[in-house]
């Protein structure tokens, strides 16, 4: 009985220690992380702001990083009054219109709301999908992607401002999008891939409560 003790005091030592981590941050005081991709837009970081020098929409002109990922967490700030967004679970796609493939989380405060795009093929933006509005102007924004759900938090409101479901993408890079003269700051990436379930913890416990009470029973027969 010992042993099997021992077994689960490690076994939920090892599933606890798989906990979030932030795996990318920036704030942009220093200039930009050499890890932004910059891939349309001459993105510059200049007095803690980054930006793309060349917004555009056709391609999107975007910056993402070099991380795959498929549960994550997305904290940012934007400074100017613009239209921009952050690329979610997505994929450069070369020589089509929008230039990606992902969703991506429309802010703009210069209309005064935020909205998604799902983008599947890269030949253009689609519809926009459940727009909420926003005031004042900048804002503190955590965006949350765990399985088919997207969820952004607005600072400093406790609830979600706006959600999505898709099942289109599993994975995928995540970064910035400048339309007109939108600007980011305090940008922070936490991967929560390795998060386990609130179920694993009971499900551990249940298997090895089994099996130390079938060795028990085994010893009195």
């Amino acid at each position: 009985m010992r042993t099997y003790c021992t077994v689960f005091a490690l076994l939920f030592l090892a599933v606890s220690g798989l906990q979030a981590g932030v795996i990318f941050s920036d704030n942009f005081d220093s200039g930009a992380s050499a890890q932004w991709g910059n891939q349309v837009g001459s993105w510059a970081a200049s007095g803690g702001v980054y930006d793309a020098t060349s917004p555009s929409t056709t391609p999107d002109a975007r910056s993402l990083l070099p991380f795959n990922l498929s549960d994550f967490e997305v904290d940012v700030d934007t400074t100017q009054i613009g239209d921009g967004g952050v690329w979610l679970r997505a994929t450069n796609a070369p020589g089509t219109t929008v230039g990606a493939t992902g969703v991506l989380l429309v802010i703009s405060p210069d209309q005064d709301d935020i909205y998604w795009y799902v983008v599947t093929d890269g030949s253009s933006y689609g519809s926009p999908i459940n727009s909420a509005s926003l005031s004042p102007k900048t804002h503190s924004y955590r965006i949350i992607v765990s399985g088919n759900v997207y969820s952004v938090f607005v600072a400093p409101q406790p609830t979600a401002r706006t959600t999505l479901t898709t099942s289109a993408f599993s994975s995928g890079l995540t970064g910035l999008s400048d339309f007109q003269a939108d600007g980011f700051d305090n940008f922070v990436l936490t991967d929560d891939s390795g998060v386990p379930e609130p179920a694993t913890f009971g499900l551990a416990a249940l298997g090895l409560g089994l099996l130390a009470l079938a060795r028990q029973r085994l010893r009195k027969a």
